[in-house]
């Protein structure tokens, strides 16, 4: 027999009532330290986000997945991942996957990266299971597409816009939380983009009055969980507790955890861009960037994407189909050498060879031998020289451009809806 039934809110003290009375005098509400940990641990939000890698502006997705064949990684092909990372832009976008212990140790953690290596290798980030990152990374997170476990729940109470990526009703208790949680939360769409569905809950959700009074049923004694539990265990210690106060335990700074291995090329990008003529003068091209990897059809929001591939990938479906060739200042050549070697004839479908340069600006190589020289002379943190490319690419390809020696030309570069621009200047020698 226990010596004590721990609970988090007088409403399971209810049911506990209901279902077995005996087993009141037993109770303590002692409220809920991970809640109160995730509550303390929003003061320090931006520490996480560094610690997670994300840039300035980008936003966090985290995915949360129970165990089980209901959970969200249950589906085949971890779709609801491999679709974050697919349909949201990577320069605006991070995605996390926490996944539940039970899975990880009951499948074994290699089996667990082996079958999420290919979204790891796309961007995702996923911690282990042994840290506390999850609690990091909802402190730091923007939105959450979770399931039935109890981190969704835990994401809800913070006010994080939340997608059920998958729900089992019958995993539940009938009118418990959790099941108001199955019952106002979304449902992940199949047929509806994703980013709209993330949109529309961080729109509606805040002043949901169903999900405010599901926020206060979590714990019954907010920010008093400490106290409350210390006092249980030295009572039946039978010791007098410390002088001190008790205190909720920061959440640790998320450390690197194993290292996803660097690949010696670039990867595969499918890259939207549109030319966008400002009401003032100027014109402003907005890039947004997926990962070719994690994409399965053309999808509606990889309509007139051009591909953007590195020459020396070892997979042939990407050099071969791209429309922009990548080539990193590490592999020592020069616009010179690029222009006289037989990538052209190598790959004939490609439009521009972009050879990078210093300050991640590049030199883009057309096929008619005209060179463009594009230097971010306000570069932003999510800038690069395959970014600058893909804006070249676009410009040149936008109506009559001046490609005559000795022209110039200054534009805005946008990575979507990213609130931080950067300026191209291009240059023809």
């Amino acid at each position: 027999m226990p010596a004590a039934i721990v609970l988090s809110h007088d409403e399971q003290l209810r049911r506990l009532a209901d279902g077995c009375p005996e087993a009141v005098p037993r109770a303590v509400v002692a409220g809920d330290p991970c809640l109160d940990q995730l509550h303390a641990g929003l003061a320090f939000r931006a520490a996480y986000r560094r610690a997670l890698g994300l840039l300035p502006g980008q936003r966090l997705v985290v995915v949360s997945s129970t165990w089980g064949r209901d959970s969200v990684l249950g589906a085949p092909g971890a779709e609801v991942p491999r679709r974050a990372l697919a349909e949201l832009p990577a320069d605006e976008f991070r995605v996390l996957a926490a996944v539940h212990p039970n899975a990880w140790y009951g499948h074994g953690a290699w089996q667990i990266r082996h079958w999420l290596a290919p979204l790891t290798k796309a961007g995702m980030l996923l911690p282990a299971p042994e840290t506390e990152t999850w609690k990091a990374a909802l402190c730091a997170a923007d939105f959450l597409i979770g399931d039935h476990g109890s981190l969704t729940m835990y994401g809800t109470a913070l006010g994080i816009p939340c997608v059920l990526g998958a729900f089992n009703d019958s995993a539940v208790a009938p009118d418990s939380p959790m099941d108001r949680l199955g019952r106002l939360l979304p449902r992940l769409s199949r047929t509806v983009p994703l980013l709209p569905q993330l949109l529309h809950a961080a729109r509606t959700q805040p002043d949901d009055p169903g999900l405010a009074a599901l926020r206060q049923s979590v714990s019954s004694a907010p920010g008093e969980s400490a106290r409350r539990l210390r006092r249980l265990f030295y009572s039946r210690l039978k010791l007098p507790e410390p002088a001190h106060p008790a205190a909720t335990r920061a959440i640790p700074v998320p450390s690197p955890g194993p290292a996803v291995p660097r690949l010696p090329h670039l990867p595969a990008t499918l890259v939207t861009a549109t030319v966008e003529d400002e009401p003032g003068g100027g014109v402003t091209v907005r890039i947004r960037r997926f990962p070719a990897t994690a994409q399965r059809t053309q999808s509606r929001h990889l309509a007139d994407a051009h591909l953007a591939a590195d020459p020396d990938d070892p997979d042939p479906r990407w050099p071969r189909s791209a429309d922009v060739l990548l080539v990193p200042a590490e592999r020592g050549l020069l616009p010179d050498e690029v222009s006289g070697s037989s990538l052209a004839r190598r790959f004939p479908g490609c439009a521009l060879v972009a050879v990078e340069e210093a300050g991640h600006g590049c030199t883009a190589l057309f096929g008619d031998g005209t060179r463009l020289r594009a230097r971010w002379a306000e570069r932003p943190a999510w800038a690069s020289f395959a970014a600058a490319a893909s804006a070249a690419y676009a410009w040149a390809g936008s109506g009559p451009v001046p490609l005559r020696p000795g022209a110039r030309a200054r534009l805005t570069v946008r990575a979507g809806d990213h609130p931080e621009a950067g300026l191209v200047e291009f240059t023809v020698p």
